[in-house]
Formats: structure tokens, sequence, C-alpha cells
């Protein structure tokens, strides 16, 4: 069983967060049995939280330290809006991002 390391980078009152949390959820409930998947979130506000990590914006997944997506961090913190109909990726697009490297 693969293990992966998820980090759901977020902030209080970001409006695309529960959508984009569901998402991963249910994305991660397709996989159960095939995959170990740890899911920490993280408040992008919180003073604790690495700078590194407050560059990226709210909703943002982190596979084993990398954006789901291939993006880069920005320059600063702020809303994160996905090119989807639902402004953040579907669960089929979390899946293929979690079993890409499964064949290896």
């Amino acid at each position: 069983m693969h293990n992966i390391s998820v980090q759901f980078l977020t902030f209080d009152g970001c409006p695309l967060a529960p959508k984009a949390l569901r998402h991963l959820e249910q994305a991660i409930n397709q996989l159960q049995g095939r995959l170990k998947v740890a899911v920490r979130q993280i408040d992008l506000m919180n003073p604790a939280t690495p700078e590194a990590l407050k560059r990226w914006g709210s909703p943002t997944i982190l596979l084993n330290g990398h954006d789901i997506s291939g993006a880069t961090p920005g320059d600063a913190n702020s809303c994160r809006i996905y090119s989807g109909p639902d402004g953040v990726l579907s669960e089929q697009e979390i899946v293929a991002a979690l079993t890409k490297d499964l064949s290896n």
C-alpha cells in the first residue's frame, strides 16, 4: 500500500475551502484499500505556519509537499480559484493526482 502525505492549506472564511475539502475526502474514500492517505489541514493565517506555506492560495492541496495541480506558490497568501466550473479541483482530478504514481 502506498503512503501519501496531504496538506490541505486554507484560511478561515475561504468560500471555496469546504467544497475543495469535500472533493478531497470523496477522492480519498474512492481509493480506500489502495492508498494510505494522511491529511493535515493547515491554517495559512496561523503565525506558527511556516512562511513557505503562507505563499500558497486557499484552498491548496499539496501531495508529498508538491502542489496537486503542478502550480508554484505565489508571493503572498490569497484566494485561489481553479479553472473548473466549481472553482476547485474535481474529485476525479484529485483521484488522478493521488493515483498518478501507483503503477511505479
